[in-house]
């Protein structure tokens, strides 16, 4: 027994629990009170105040909790230690059920202390459309009416019949209809029949109708068995039904849906079990229904029977073909490849099932290569020979075909109509208008709108001549569609009037690609590539190059769309900078292009250093061509003596030139006392002996020399006779030691041989000796050359010497830097001079650097057999 008292409380426990789970809350034991104001059941969108009070024993509340739909409620108002308000505001749910809780100190667990169902709902609408029938076979009167919108919680309908005898009241089987014996009422009484409803929050009731029962018989429903159509056409259709006696048939009939249409009351039948219906579309969809009523009595009519459905027969198609081209190559014997495009016909002009489409064309007035396309094909291909101008299309179904469309090959010089707008319509769609040519050549019969996506596929739509705007499907979002509009003349198109647009525009996805161009000492020309098409999503409004130093430092500049190269200017060499760009349109900023390094030489100007380089070689190169080439250089040589003064380009005779030393030179090195010419010393006093010039040597001498224009103006400066005062002390430097040695005669001889040098001699001459007293030779040959010339060789190296005075030409002179002038049993040796060629010197114009020291030379007697 007290395991069977365990199994019956689980199970009250489990059916509670159940019953809780699923929203209810009555039949709950509560330990407490929860208290709906204003009351459970309440009108949609009032405030409702929940109270809820707890009364469970040894329990000292510690928390309340509220819970709508088992949705905790936050906003309690404790009232006291045990018991909390709960407001609710503009309810709108139908059902809900509110639950209270509540944690009693020293508990882990919370009691639940009550719950409550409440309601929200409206009061009953007014019944309509009241009415009471009886059919012929049948025992019962059916009643129904339309109640209303839904009240939302429980709601009573009672129909009351009252006669001038007695009320009766009947509740409906289900919602809105009630099925009433006819044994309850008397066939002749009149009664009041009205509808009553009923609930918590108000009642209505119906308007009353009178009847009798009489009245509400109807007859059966009647069936239709069978629709013909007379000879196959669509023009004529035959209704068969199982009429009844003394009934007439009421029929309608529709298309899908679309609404009714009430055959008249002139073409029904009453006597015949079959009537005619007119006025039928071909190949169309139609649903028929009929009902049964007494003769002129329209309001005892039966219920309408069951829809019969039928599709009328086929007729030809009513309507040309929607056609357009797409132009191909033109071939070498001017045949030309078409595609000609067409739109299947909608079903109210196709008028049954299309069985193909046939295209020709025609050639002197024969119809020629006839093809036939399949249903669901919308192009072909064809090849039209040089002077067709025309193709033509049909579409034929079982009953015929339709009228030929043509299109026109070769467009004509027709303007375009002009586009007025373009804008996007919603995201799949772009709204295109337009208005007609300025100057039109013809009526216009329509417009053809072509638009086509950058992958190649293209679309198309024949627009009525009466319109000037049109709806463009165009369902990718971020893809470009170009748009070209057509007017079509009887006699050919117009040419296109172009447009591109968007549906809807997206970020780029994409940037462009960067490359450097060309670089300089603080800048770089950078240039970009066009956004490929379907990467850009939109049109392309401005560029934004960024550029970035390093990790962090980062630099934008704004670009307009129309350049496609810039100078990125204040660059700093040897830096490493990254460029790249993004795009912007309507929709916002696009993806990062490809990023390139972009590196500054060290500084350095390549323009400024080819520039050094050049300059370089030309100044090396042009006074190596002046050195070599001697017609360059006398000219430059020329043109200077114009500017500059004289004295720097005059030439001075060089005395290591002279024919004069040749001819000593060679005397002296073949006289056998020549050794006293040693130079390794420079004794006090040295003895000079006097040698006496032949005058046939010195002639000879004057010969060689040449004769000199200005030679009495430098005999007279050579000549002159000293003053009484001057004295060989007088004289700067040192001066050459003559010796006394020898015989008076040979003293006569040497002053004799001295005068008549000077006599003959020029003022080049002078500069000969001078240039002579400069340094101390070894005079080693002489050579007479032809035309007067004198080729001196001092030693084994040489080097030529100009000279000028001699005949006006120069001589030239080899020489050696090395002196070597010995003489035998002496250490050095001096030079002797004539005094009057040392007087001579002294009063020249141009008096010859003459050293402190002068070397000294002994001068012999040169005769004949030496030459």
């Amino acid at each position: 027994m007290e395991q069977f008292n365990r199994r019956f409380a689980v199970v009250i426990v489990v059916t509670v629990l159940l019953y809780w789970k699923s929203g209810g809350c009555s039949g709950l034991v509560c330990r407490g009170i929860l208290w709906v104001e204003p009351t459970p059941v309440f009108s949609m969108g009032s405030s409702v105040s929940v109270v809820c009070t707890s009364s469970i024993e040894n329990c000292h509340p510690e928390k309340f909790s509220v819970y709508l739909n088992n949705n905790p409620q936050p906003s309690l108002h404790h009232l006291n230690h045990s018991a909390v308000e709960l407001q609710l505001h503009n309810v709108t749910i139908p059902h809900s059920s509110i639950r209270c809780h509540v944690k009693c100190k020293g508990q882990r667990e919370q009691q639940m202390v009550c719950g409550k169902d409440i309601k929200g709902g409206y009061p009953p609408d007014k019944p309509t459309n009241l009415t009471c029938v009886s059919k012929w076979k049948s025992n019962k009167i059916n009643c129904t009416w339309k109640k209303g919108k839904d009240t939302y919680i429980n709601t009573s309908y009672i129909v009351e019949f009252k006669s001038s005898v007695r009320i009766q009241m009947f509740s409906p089987q289900r919602e809105g209809y009630v099925l009433i014996p006819l044994s309850h009422f008397e066939m002749d009484a009149e009664y009041n029949v009205s509808v009553h409803a009923k609930n918590h929050l108000g009642q209505s009731q119906s308007a009353v109708i009178q009847l009798t029962i009489n009245d509400v018989v109807i007859p059966d429903t009647p069936t239709i068995t069978n629709i013909t159509f007379v000879n196959g056409s669509h023009k004529k259709a035959v209704l068969q039904w199982n009429k009844s006696e003394q009934l007439c048939a009421v029929v309608r009939y529709r298309a899908t849906v679309t609404d009714w249409n009430m055959v008249e009351e002139k073409e029904t039948s009453c006597e015949n079990s079959t009537f005619e219906v007119r006025g039928l579309k071909p190949f169309t969809q139609y649903e028929f229904q009929i009902r049964s009523c007494k003769p002129n009595e329209k309001l005892r009519c039966s219920d309408w029977s069951l829809s019969f459905l039928e599709r009328t027969p086929e007729a030809e198609p009513c309507r040309r073909v929607d056609v357009w081209r797409i132009m191909g190559p033109t071939h070498h014997n001017g045949s030309q490849t078409v595609t000609i495009l067409w739109k299947p016909l909608a079903p109210k002009y196709s008028r049954g099932i299309i069985l193909g489409y046939k295209v020709f064309y025609r050639e002197y007035g024969k119809q020629l290569h006839s093809h036939v396309s399949q249903p669901k094909d919308t192009q072909y291909q064809i090849t039209l020979p040089k002077h067709t101008r025309t193709l033509y299309i049909a579409a034929f179904n079982s009953k015929g075909s339709s009228e030929a469309a043509q299109v026109s090959i070769g467009q004509k010089e027709f303007p375009p109509p002009i586009i007025t707008k373009l804008t996007s319509a919603d995201s799949s769609g772009i709204l295109l208008a337009w208005k007609p040519p300025s100057q039109t050549k013809g009526s216009i019969l329509w417009y053809i709108t072509e638009w086509h996506r950058h992958d190649g596929n293209m679309w198309w739509k024949k627009v009525t001549c009466l319109q000037n705007s049109t709806y463009i499907e165009a369902k990718v979002s971020g893809s470009r569609y170009h748009i070209s509009l057509y007017a079509i003349y009887s006699n050919g198109e117009s040419k296109p009037a172009t447009a591109e647009a968007y549906s809807m525009e997206l970020e780029p996805i994409a940037g462009p690609k960067v490359s450097v161009v060309e670089t300089q000492k603080k800048r770089a020309l950078i240039k970009w590539e066009d956004i490929p098409v379907h990467l850009q999503r939109g049109f392309i409004k401005t560029y934004t190059i960024y550029l970035k130093k390093g990790i962090d430092e980062k630099q934008v500049r704004n670009v307009s769309v129309a350049l496609r190269q810039y100078w990125l200017e204040s660059l700093e060499p040897a830096v490493l900078y990254t460029v790249y760009m993004t795009a912007w349109n309507s929709a916002g900023k696009g993806a990062k292009g490809e990023e390139i390094i972009l590196k500054l030489a060290d500084g350095y100007d390549f323009t400024i250093l080819v520039v050094i380089v050049v300059a370089v070689t030309f100044s090396i190169a042009i006074p190596l061509i002046v050195m070599f080439c001697n017609s360059i250089r006398h000219r430059i040589k020329r043109i200077c003596i114009l500017w500059v003064p004289k004295w720097v380009f005059e030439e001075f005779p060089r005395v290591e030139n002279s024919s004069v030393v040749k001819l000593l030179q060679e005397k002296y090195r073949s006289d056998s006392d020549s050794s006293w010419l040693s130079l390794h010393s420079d004794p006090p006093i040295t003895e000079v002996e006097e040698t006496i010039f032949f005058s046939e040597e010195v002639a000879s001498l004057s010969s060689l020399l040449g004769e000199d224009t200005h030679a009495e103006r430098m005999e007279l400066q050579c000549a002159g006779k000293p003053e009484a005062g001057d004295t060989p002390s007088k004289h700067h430097g040192y001066q050459p030691q003559v010796s006394n040695q020898g015989e008076d005669h040979l003293h006569d001889s040497v002053e004799t041989s001295q005068l008549e040098l000077l006599d003959s001699s020029s003022p080049a001459d002078c500069g000969i000796f001078t240039m002579l007293l400069n340094g101390t030779f070894d005079i080693s040959s002489r050579s007479l050359l032809p035309g007067g010339d004198i080729n001196v060789t001092f030693g084994s190296n040489a080097q030529v010497i100009d000279l000028t005075g001699f005949r006006g030409e120069r001589e030239r002179v080899e020489f050696n830097e090395r002196h070597d002038f010995s003489m035998e049993g002496s250490d050095q040796g001096q030079t002797l001079l004539p005094d009057a060629l040392v007087d001579c010197l002294r009063h020249s114009e141009e008096p010859a650097a003459v050293n402190s020291y002068f070397p000294q030379l002994v001068v012999h007697p040169v005769t004949e057999g030496d030459c």
